[in-house]
């Protein structure tokens, strides 16, 4: 389920018990909605990756390798964008083909359990050796013929030009568009990471930021004056901001780690 962002003015933070010290959080309002006409085709994809994010949570915790394939199947429907400001040599946090592997080990991992349940141990029985038999005498075979002679090999074949890889790693068409932009970053024990995006009038703009679960993540959306416009500060590790701002202008979004060890982040946005 998808969470609801509250506006929240910069003097309603300052009256909290919490303090302008504290860092704010998302308010659930169960009665505000998003409206389907102000979606785009890449901010679905955020949105569905979140849900594939929550999926495999429940996967996981479940030890269940068929969720795990649901979720291959609906995250492998969404294209990626790589981001420019990304680190380099870190696979995302959520990839198709790595949830297809954690599903195969996981199931083999419930065969290896579901027989040691019923055999008692996890040596398979053992049949015991049969009676020794002696082989048959080899057969009498006939002189081999006189061997053929070399001819020489075929000239070789002239290499085709090898055509430039695609820009856009995904699939080729899909309902979601281009796809959302998605950025894989090393943050650091209490790190955080932020970047700017400009942001155009009367549009949806949805972000997001998806951790590899060590640690719980927080993220902010602050407008050119510094107000909080959303903060989801909830204790998980997939947090989101969803807006929709008047007229066109520049945000600053804030990717925190909470946590005392470092993490992988996956951020991602329409």
């Amino acid at each position: 389920m998808m969470r609801s962002i509250v506006h929240i003015p910069m003097m309603a933070l300052l009256m909290s018990p919490l303090g302008p010290a504290a860092h704010a959080f998302s308010i659930p309002d169960p009665v505000q909605t998003v409206d389907a006409g102000d979606e785009t085709p890449e901010s679905r994809g955020v949105a569905r990756t979140l849900v594939v994010a929550h999926l495999v949570d429940w996967a996981r915790a479940n030890r269940d390798p068929a969720a795990l394939l649901i979720a291959a199947r609906m995250l492998a429907e969404v294209p990626m964008r790589a981001g420019p400001d990304g680190d380099a040599g870190l696979e995302p946090v959520l990839a198709p083909y790595a949830l297809r592997q954690e599903a195969a080990a996981l199931g083999d991992a419930r065969l290896e359990l579901d027989d040691t349940v019923v055999t008692g141990s996890r040596l398979r029985s053992v049949q015991p050796p049969a009676e020794a038999v002696e082989p048959p005498p080899p057969p009498i075979t006939a002189p081999a013929p006189p061997p053929r002679p070399i001819t020489p090999p075929p000239p070789p074949a002239v290499p085709m030009p090898i055509s430039p890889p695609a820009p856009i790693a995904g699939v080729v068409a899909s309902p979601f568009g281009v796809g959302p932009i998605s950025t894989v970053k090393r943050l650091n024990s209490r790190e955080t990471w932020s970047f700017v995006v400009d942001a155009r009038g009367a549009q949806l703009l949805r972000v997001a930021a998806i951790g590899d679960g060590d640690t719980n993540i927080d993220l902010i959306v602050r407008d050119e004056r510094g107000q909080i416009l959303c903060a989801d500060g909830f204790d998980d590790h997939y947090p989101s901001c969803t807006l929709k701002p008047p007229a066109a202008t520049r945000l600053r979004v804030n990717v925190v780690n909470r946590g005392d060890v470092w993490t992988k982040v996956q951020i991602l946005s329409n």
